[in-house]
């Protein structure tokens, strides 16, 4: 009997041990991370560098079409990567077409239906300028480094589909040399799917 009573003991507490460490609760995500195509259109505010002798004042223009694509890598509910691919166009008596691809990151404040973020990037741009008479490299046209960052406002940031608001900044380089850079300002309007 008392061999019977240890091995009922026994087989209770393996029981009871082996149901502690399996009850423990699994953790869960709130919500699915997603992966998103990013389009947008909207406006630029363009300007090139400023040249004593071939462009003594820096020219600005409004340009439009802006159109920007890219994709957006939600990590967590609040980072994300991003590769995004901004262009802003002006054709007429002066034009111009000013284009980068940059590589970087976002962040969403809240998971909530409407969450502000703020990114950055850092990539490669390309710039075609009407303004300078020459095609001389960093003059009417330039290829180099390119860098930029974003602020706005996602809206219906817990969705699988999200609308967004935003505006953003980016600078476009001859070749590494930022002191011939051209700048845009950007006020954008998209939709990430």
């Amino acid at each position: 009997m008392k061999k019977i009573i240890i091995l009922i003991s026994f087989l209770v507490l393996a029981a009871f041990a082996q149901s502690e460490s399996t009850s423990a609760p699994e953790r869960t995500l709130q919500r699915p991370v997603y992966s998103f195509q990013t389009a947008a259109f909207g406006l630029g505010f363009w300007s090139n560098w400023e040249d004593k002798e071939k462009n003594p004042d820096k020219d600005h223009v409004t340009a439009f079409p802006l159109i920007r694509y890219g994709h957006i890598w939600e990590m967590t509910t609040h980072g994300a990567i991003t590769t995004i691919s901004t262009w802003n166009f002006k054709f007429g008596d002066d034009w111009e077409v000013h284009g980068n691809m940059l590589l970087g990151g976002r962040y969403s404040f809240l998971d909530e239906m409407v969450s502000p973020f703020v990114g950055a990037g850092i990539g490669l741009g390309l710039q075609l300028d009407s303004h300078f008479d020459d095609w001389d490299f960093g003059e009417r046209w330039a290829l180099g480094m390119s860098f930029g960052g974003e602020v706005g406002a996602s809206i219906f940031h817990n969705s699988s589909v999200q609308l967004e608001v935003g505006f953003g900044f980016d600078i476009v380089a001859s070749g590494v040399d930022f002191k011939k850079s051209f700048s845009s300002f950007n006020l954008f309007f998209g939709i990430n799917y």
